[in-house]
């Protein structure tokens, strides 16, 4: 159960500050059908999602993406809201995904149908950075002393599917989708069992993780899908995010994109950098401070 720390200030208790503005934001669609990412941003509040398609048959395609792509925008439209506690952003936004399935007419058997999203949101208030997150969405903060960190930790679900892959891809023919979908299935009905993501199931909220920052050393904050990770071609919980800071300094975030692409770019079969698609979905925002 969350309970809310008390040092927490919400917008009206202080002056919202301008010291950090958005520098830039990416979402870009990779090689799927549609972009399933989806972020948003209302004064001092931010957030980017990562929906997964659900594993069903039946299309739910409304405009929006897959159901998870529906999932993802109903949350970043939940948080853009900035009504109350991040906790309770998060159990709204929970609470649409699941009123947007039973709407379409899904009350799947197999949980691996629900429609889900990762998340990450963040809120600056005075000199304090209070997050949320679920999944594998992450916040890092870049300090000026040029030291990085992560204020998020990977959920690792996909590691093993991926790392198998890496293994015996380079044999196949057939995409990752075909020669593993039994394995792909079982990560996902493992979802708000062993690690979370926003699925309309109340054992979701259990899994979102909070916490409170001081802003006081930092200049950059990163919000991030997993399709802004550089490919690696030994699948880990949580990548280097050193190399990814470091490109960010010199290039901003089109040039973790580009260096992204380029090196998808060399391995089409996802073998050699294991992974799910060509081309994953992107999002991202930056924040740098202005003073």
């Amino acid at each position: 159960m969350y309970i809310e720390p008390d040092n927490i200030a919400f917008p009206g208790e202080r002056d919202i500050p301008d010291e950090f503005k958005i520098k830039g934001t990416l979402l870009e669609q990779g090689s799927g059908l549609t972009n399933d990412d989806a972020l948003s941003e209302n004064k001092n509040i931010y957030v980017v999602c990562d929906g997964a398609t659900s594993l069903t048959d039946r299309d739910f395609e409304t405009g929006s993406g897959s159901g998870g792509g529906v999932a993802a925008k109903i949350t970043a439209e939940v948080f853009s809201e900035n009504r109350g506690t991040l906790a309770h952003m998060a159990s709204r936004a929970n609470d649409r995904i699941r009123d947007a399935m039973e709407n379409a007419g899904l009350h799947p058997e197999r949980r691996e149908q629900l429609w889900s999203t990762s998340f990450a949101a963040a809120r600056i208030v005075g000199n304090s950075l209070e997050w949320a997150q679920s999944g594998d969405c992450m916040i890092m903060l870049l300090y000026r002393d040029g030291s990085s960190r992560l204020v998020t930790e990977g959920t690792g679900h996909d590691v093993e599917v991926l790392r198998k892959w890496g293994m015996i891809g380079k044999q196949e023919k057939r995409s990752i989708h075909q020669v593993l979908a039994d394995d792909i299935a079982e990560v996902r009905r493992l979802m708000n069992r062993t690690y979370g993501v926003l699925n309309g199931e109340s054992e979701a909220l259990e899994f979102v993780k909070y916490g409170v920052e001081s802003l006081e050393s930092v200049d950059v904050v990163l919000l991030f899908s997993d399709g802004f990770w550089i490919p690696s071609a030994s699948p880990s919980v949580e990548p280097d995010a050193r190399e990814m800071a470091s490109l960010y300094r010199k290039s901003g975030l089109d040039g973790v994109r580009d260096r992204i692409r380029t090196v998808e770019k060399t391995d089409p079969g996802c073998y050699r950098f294991p992974r799910f698609k060509m081309h994953d979905d992107i999002s991202a925002i930056a924040l740098e401070r202005s003073m």
